[in-house]
């Protein structure tokens, strides 16, 4: 007697947990990022075609300057460490639920406050320079992030609004500094001097651009996630942003986290200022910064507001600066393209957010 085959058909109870566990997938935030990114690619590679270049060779081309030589990666790297800083000052004050826009004012800041040592004290005291000109920035970061913070207790200020407007002073602070006390008497160009050997940041990759600038960025991650998921304060932190009234009445002192998370987040917007500094300009430039405040926002945000999350977003923003350049070099495209495929996953994902706002549904369900 032969044997037959049974095929089981699945049973609809199975059928309906794949069904459920399919739409948590799509539902779920590290879906969502994905598919903003691939699309952002993608819509990429098509405005590449419109200007006449034929697209898996620009692909190509931007896969090879981001991560096909030692040089390439080291500079995706260099791209890579103040958009992290940034991202991680961002995403601190957040999950205390003050919205910091103002990340770029701080860097600014926190590039004066290094410039200071590593310029004007006695080149004798050596790699002394260093951790002074690094705290320095901290310093002036976290002080210039104190005045929102304070303003909004003291006052009942809008953060959006005097963060956003603090960015624009630090930005002439600046241009004020290098075209006048600090600008070398025998110069005619918006830039202090040259900062002293032993305050510049030591190359970590022989023949490339990187800097141990990004070893402290990704320790600086690592310690935000410790502090975040493993300490008491970072439990109060992230209650006091969930539900402020809540952590209230749990006899939480909201006011102390607004100042803390602030001095935090100030601090390590300016030592991004200060990484910019001693590890790239080697001086202070009018115009050093190009919009990398804004840029850890967006990553803070694409990344859920987690630190390695914003890391491995980081990573994106450096590789698509340091692809576009290869491109420019090679097929003559703008480096205006590296800001269209920089902004294209934030519009997808600001506009998946809002539906599911209008839906009811929490914007990033991955804060814990």
């Amino acid at each position: 007697m032969s044997s037959v085959p049974i095929h089981r058909q699945p049973s609809l109870a199975t059928l309906a947990g794949l069904r459920k566990t399919a739409g948590a997938i799509m539902e779920s935030n590290a879906f969502l990022v994905l598919l903003a990114f691939g699309s952002s690619i993608a819509i990429g590679l098509v405005v590449l075609s419109f200007l006449g270049v034929d697209p898996l060779h620009a692909l190509a081309v931007m896969l090879d300057g981001a991560f096909g030589s030692r040089r390439a990666l080291a500079d995706t790297l260099v791209f890579m460490t103040p958009r992290l800083l940034t991202a991680l000052a961002a995403l601190i004050a957040l999950r205390c639920g003050f919205f910091n826009l103002g990340a770029e004012g701080q860097l600014q800041l926190g590039a004066i406050g290094a410039i200071l040592p590593a310029t004007f004290l006695p080149p004798t005291l050596g790699y002394l320079l260093l951790p002074a000109s690094i705290l320095c920035g901290a310093l002036f970061g976290a002080l210039w992030g104190l005045i929102p913070a304070l303003l909004k207790l003291w006052r009942g200020a809008n953060e959006i609004i005097v963060t956003l407007m603090m960015n624009f002073i630090g930005v002439y602070l600046v241009k004020y500094l290098v075209q006048g006390p600090l600008q070398p008497a025998e110069s005619n160009f918006n830039m202090s001097a040259k900062i002293a050997d032993g305050a510049a940041l030591p190359i970590i990759l022989t023949g490339t651009r990187l800097h141990g600038g990004m070893l402290l960025a990704l320790a600086l991650a690592v310690a935000v996630w410790f502090v975040l998921y493993h300490t008491p304060y970072g439990i109060r932190l992230r209650a006091a942003g969930l539900n402020p009234r809540a952590a209230r009445l749990q006899g939480m002192q909201l006011a102390r986290l607004v100042i803390s998370s602030m001095l935090i987040s100030g601090g390590i917007a300016g030592v991004a200022g200060a990484v910019e500094v001693l590890g790239v300009q080697y001086r202070l430039i009018e115009g050093f910064s190009s919009n990398l405040g804004f840029d850890g926002l967006a990553i803070a945000l694409l990344g859920s507001l987690e630190p390695f999350g914003s890391v491995i977003v980081a990573v994106y923003f450096g590789a698509i600066n340091s692809g576009t350049l290869a491109l420019q070099s090679t097929l003559s495209i703008p480096a205006a393209l590296a800001q269209i495929m920089a902004s294209l996953p934030i519009i997808f994902l600001a506009c998946i957010h809002g539906y599911r706002f209008l839906k009811g549904r929490p914007l990033w369900s991955s804060t814990r």
